[in-house]
């Protein structure tokens, strides 16, 4: 972690974002549609980074579209897809004209690679139980020397990020950030990473934080910033505020299906968006407000 002082921990979408360097290992959070960091993803691709390694939690929307922009080089997932939209468009034709590296993993594998990083140790084992894994990604799985007759395993070797970017539902403004609901591998991510970023759809006041403590999955100590975001998660959900905007996702596998068309969205919801005031009026008001009816917070 860098230190960073409590007073510093709320900063904006730009000097959040000024730690990315081409060529770094991001870590993005999330789990398909609900929490992914998207306010942050939109701010790197304006941002112009390329040659990221991506290491996403099971994700959709926010590593296909950094994937799609040309941000990325490599990934090291589990799965990226669309679920019942079908697979994730920019992924699937990185991958098979070679443009983007992937490197196959499972959930076991990643979580493995990241408490490694997380414990300063060169790799973690976990049990094998007959995966192919090691075959397709030598580099990701190693056969564990064991005594004979004990349990087979692998060994994974640490997963580190540069930085991570996550998104939950509150912060105060000490950076201690809460989730209304699953934090997935988002609080290995964060142990595992150099820095890390999240956006909250809301800052509340340090006694909002205190009086709701098992909320706060992620301590000021794991944050080095954070970026006020509301609806920072859209398309997808922010768990206990908003649901996923399941006509934007289908427009956007739609449009993904072609590169031409794909740059057309990024310019009218990314590019020429310029900051996410805009980004929220083209997706217009009544559609944010109708996604938050009816989903009640803890």
């Amino acid at each position: 972690m860098s230190g960073t002082k409590a007073a510093d921990k709320v900063v904006s979408l730009d000097a959040a974002l000024s730690v990315v360097k081409d060529g770094m290992t991001v870590g993005i959070g999330g789990w398909i549609f609900s929490g992914q960091p998207m306010t942050l993803v939109r701010g790197l691709i304006r941002k112009g980074v390329r040659d990221l390694h991506l290491v996403p939690a099971p994700g959709s929307v926010a590593p296909d579209m950094l994937i799609g922009a040309g941000c990325a080089a490599k990934t090291a997932c589990v799965f990226i897809s669309f679920e019942h939209l079908g697979l994730a468009p920019n992924f699937r034709r990185a991958a098979q004209s070679g443009a983007v590296e992937v490197l196959e993993m499972d959930g076991p594998g990643i979580a493995g690679g990241l408490r490694a990083g997380a414990c300063d140790l060169p790799y973690m084992l976990i049990p094998d139980l007959g995966t192919d894994l090691p075959k397709v990604n030598p580099a990701g799985y190693r056969k564990a020397r064991v005594q004979e007759g004990g349990r087979k395993l692998l060994e994974v070797p640490a997963i580190k990020p540069d930085v991570v970017l996550l998104h939950g539902q509150q912060a105060d403004e000490e950076g201690n950030v809460q989730y209304f609901g699953p934090s997935f591998f988002d609080i290995l991510l964060a142990q595992a990473a150099r820095h890390v970023i999240c956006s909250v759809d809301r800052i509340v006041p340090a006694s909002t934080v205190r009086q709701d403590a098992r909320l706060t999955k992620l301590p000021a100590a794991l944050v080095d910033a954070v970026v006020v975001a509301p609806f920072g998660a859209h398309p997808g959900a922010s768990p206990g505020l908003y649901g996923q905007d399941e006509a934007h996702l289908k427009a956007y596998v739609a449009a993904s299906r072609s590169e031409a068309a794909f740059g057309a969205y990024l310019k009218d919801y990314v590019l020429e968006a310029g900051a996410e005031g805009a980004y929220h009026e083209r997706i217009g008001a009544r559609t944010l407000v109708e996604l938050s009816a009816g989903v009640a917070a803890p």
